[in-house]
């Protein structure tokens, strides 16, 4: 863990004090005994106490995964998804930069996974995903991310016209758990977690 987001990460976890577990996994979804909250994110399992998260498997993580799941336990949200989902671009935010940060998601997966979908669907599957749609070039995955965060993947394949396009979408309650830069963090991580995993045939073993 280094530089700026190790730092991220130590604010976050100098919070948990103020954190009733008990409550946030009740309200979040979340397994709770013993002091520990127990989450499954990217198909990793990882304990949450006063001292911060750990993985598990004992296998390396990067400390973005670290912190997108303390930006969820501290969360205020609550309710349920309501089966919505809306283009990642879309979920409203304070700052400008919009088009390039979400350019900035989007493109390695384009870039990596371009013309060989089979790839790409061999790592959702690894990471828990489910194929909703497949046909005509269309094919629509939806992964639950964590427990009130489901996500929805669209992957449209090039064609003589068009060059391959993959969507990321959210359900349109998202926003009320995390925040628009918290979402970024964790659309960030599934999009690393997608590369790695059809790297290593694998969702350990890298960071």
């Amino acid at each position: 863990m280094q530089g700026g987001y190790d730092a991220i990460y130590r604010g976050l976890v100098g919070r948990l004090a103020e954190c009733d577990f008990r409550e946030s996994a009740q309200r979040l979804g979340l397994e709770y005994a013993n002091g520990q909250i127990r989450v499954r994110f990217l198909m990793r399992d990882y304990g949450i106490t006063l001292n911060g998260v750990q993985p598990l498997d004992g296998q390396p993580v990067n400390v973005n995964n670290l912190s997108v799941l303390l930006y969820y336990v501290l969360s205020q949200g609550h309710g349920e998804p309501e089966n919505l989902y809306i283009p990642f671009q879309s979920i409203p935010r304070l700052t400008g930069g919009l088009n390039t940060l979400t350019r900035l998601m989007n493109a390695p997966l384009e870039r990596y996974f371009g013309e060989d979908y089979q790839k790409f669907r061999d790592a959702a599957l690894r990471l828990g995903g489910m194929e909703e749609e497949s046909g005509r070039g269309k094919h629509v995955w939806k992964l639950y991310v964590l427990p009130k965060i489901p996500m929805k993947i669209i992957f449209y394949e090039a064609d003589e016209d068009f060059p391959v396009d993959i969507q990321i979408m959210l359900d349109n309650t998202a926003i009320q758990f995390l925040e628009f830069e918290c979402l970024a963090f964790l659309v960030g991580c599934v999009v690393r977690s997608l590369i790695k995993t059809a790297q290593h045939n694998s969702v350990t073993g890298w960071e």
